[in-house]
């Protein structure tokens, strides 16, 4: 039977297929407990939390509804009053989407809970029937005089009355379901704390077990293979000076065994010739060497090499030194040409920045703007040194018109349709006169598409721009708005109302097709306009490098709506940075708001 062998790769192998062992063993652990902990997270965030902030809302929306509506059955008032305005829009605008809100949460609830959410809703029905009721018997100031209304009027809504305990019946069960979503939202993230626990207990004594590991495996390595190697070591460094060693090593029984061997084998050998070989070894080639004899085959064999290697040093000298002329002039060529590549990256730059300055000439000052419009603010950050968005303002008697303009691409190629949607703006509105947002669209579709397709018998420029486009008369606070693929958002009273551009891009190319639809808008007091290119919403970013998106820039809009212009421009660039992060700007962004 051949005798088992434990060999360096052995010794290794055995070392670190333990430590592998314990390293995959705790990676297991790790990942099955953070996988368990994503999908309790993604129950609480995605289910729960919502569920409860849904629950909550809903709760403070039926308490509001009852207040208003007792207001309206036992206070005297017209159809408009403020208290009867609200409540309508309460019950026929945000009752309806939060409850289709809650009902598409309800699906991933328990069979309990879904039935009391059901018993909530038809409760509810019997309430906003009263609601409806009371909205029915008192449709005019007038019909609070009527005696018989009063009487039922106040049987209704009194204190503690139907009204109330309908009301106080919902809540009852609303504040049941309330309390089960919570518990279970506790639960989940107890649950979590535990799965962090033990994943805290297995990396601790695991990790306590991979030390112990390693340090064996560091013990076995340093006596098998470092001892002997150190050795060996020693015994080359003493050759390499010339000296034999005084004691032979001894082998083992392993690759470093052998190798001891065939060390000590060499020596043997390098002592029987050392005294043939010395001047050759030492790399002189001048100094005078005999051999012992004529028999001396090794002795001759070392003169002849003396002289070959002699006569090679001498070839290599000479190649070496044409070699070194060679590699000096391709190393001038090279810095040559590196110089002229800086020198023309240098003119691309400078002519890219002149560019800058150029486009930012037409950008009309913060200056201006204000003065045209006081309340307003223009968030522009071009993804290049010049951009492809730009933005347009001009006085034409009582009216501003001011546009968002987002050219196709970025960089130069952008920067250069922005001067042509520049100057067609200016055309349209300075030189033929027209005001109207639709009409100025459509005259610059034909200035931008003659500029762009000028020769028919080539290819068609597949380029062009979107753009929104507003006329806005300060004393009437009257918003006019025509857009090509860029909406207007109006935040109003915590809410954004939306007007849909048409979809033909300027510079397209068709010149006779539909036209361009105009928006007219009666603005309120501080009502706030905005209009934008599409680089903001389309920024990845984000914890999973995902588009910002239309939804989220709604939502950020309606927040900061309330802030001044300074501190909404402020509030946009942080929110962009936020998202942003490590990630690259995809696009130019441009974001003008005006506040009425």
């Amino acid at each position: 039977m051949k005798r088992f062998r434990m060999t360096i790769g052995r010794k290794i192998g055995m070392g670190f297929g333990l430590f592998i062992f314990f390293a995959a063993l705790v990676l297991l652990l790790t990942n099955r407990t953070l996988e368990r902990s994503r999908q309790i997270n993604d129950q609480i965030n995605q289910v729960y939390s919502p569920s409860v902030d849904a629950l909550v809302r809903l709760r403070n929306l039926i308490v509001n509804a009852h207040m208003l509506i007792k207001h309206w059955a036992l206070v005297e008032s017209i159809p408009t009053a403020r208290e009867k305005t609200s409540l309508v829009a309460l019950t026929s605008q945000d009752l309806p989407g939060l409850l289709d809100r809650i009902d598409t949460l309800s699906a991933n609830w328990d069979k309990e809970e879904v039935a009391l959410v059901n018993r909530v809703f038809n409760e509810m029905d019997r309430m906003f029937a009263m609601h409806e009721k009371i909205k029915e018997m008192l449709p005019s100031l007038e019909s609070y005089s009527d005696p018989l209304i009063y009487l039922e009027r106040n049987d209704m809504a009194e204190e503690g009355g139907p009204l109330d305990e309908q009301t106080d019946k919902v809540l009852a069960d609303l504040d049941v379901l309330l309390a089960m979503q919570e518990a279970k939202r506790r639960q989940l993230s107890n649950g979590m704390i535990r799965s962090f626990d033990s994943l805290k207990f297995f990396v601790l004594y695991l990790g306590m077990g991979l030390v112990l590991v390693g340090l064996v495996a560091a013990f076995l390595i340093i006596r098998g293979i470092v001892g002997p190697v150190q050795r060996l070591r020693a015994v080359l460094i003493g050759l390499g000076r010339g000296v034999f060693p005084k004691t032979r090593i001894r082998a083992g029984n392993d690759e470093i065994g052998e190798m001891s061997q065939a060390l000590m084998g060499l020596i043997d050998g390098l002592k029987r010739t050392t005294d043939f070989s010395h001047a050759v070894a030492a790399g002189d080639f001048e100094t005078e060497y005999k051999p012992l004899s004529d028999e001396d085959v090794l002795g001759h064999a070392l003169l002849k090499m003396r002289a070959e290697l002699g006569e090679r040093e001498r070839v290599l000298e000479m190649k070496v030194r044409e070699r070194t002329d060679e590699v000096v002039r391709q190393k001038e060529e090279v810095e040559r040409q590196s110089r002229r590549v800086v020198e023309l990256y240098k003119n691309v730059t400078d002519s890219i920045h002149y560019a800058k300055r150029l486009q930012q000439s037409i950008l009309p000052p913060e200056k201006r703007i204000r003065e045209m419009l006081p309340e307003s603010f223009v968030f522009y950050r071009p993804k290049d040194i010049v951009s492809g968005d730009f933005y347009w303002f001009e006085r034409v008697g009582r009216k501003v018109i001011f546009a968002a303009v987002d050219c196709t691409g970025h960089g130069v190629p952008g920067a250069f349709m922005s001067l042509v949607g520049h100057n067609g703006l200016n055309q349209a509105v300075k030189e033929h006169g027209h005001i109207r947002p639709s009409e100025v669209l459509e005259d610059l579709n034909r200035i931008a598409f003659n500029a762009l397709h000028k020769d028919r018998e080539q290819a068609l420029v597949r380029d062009g721009m979107d753009m929104a486009l507003c006329a806005f008369d300060p004393e009437e606070r009257i918003l006019e708005y025509a857009g090509a693929n860029c909406p207007l958002y109006i935040v109003r009273d915590g809410a954004i109302l939306q007007y849909a551009p048409d979809k033909i891009p300027i510079g397209g190319f068709e010149l006779d097709g539909r036209p361009f639809t105009d928006h007219r808008v009666q603005l309120k007091k501080n009502d706030v306009v905005y209009i934008f290119s599409d680089g903001y919403a389309d920024q990845f970013g984000g914890p999973r490098g995902k588009k910002f998106l239309y939804r989220r820039f709604r939502e950020l809009l309606v927040d900061i709506s309330t802030y001044p212009p300074d501190e909404q421009h402020r509030a946009l660039q942080s929110m962009f940075n936020e998202w942003r992060g490590a990630h690259e700007q995809v696009d130019d962004i441009l974001v003008i708001g005006v506040r009425a």
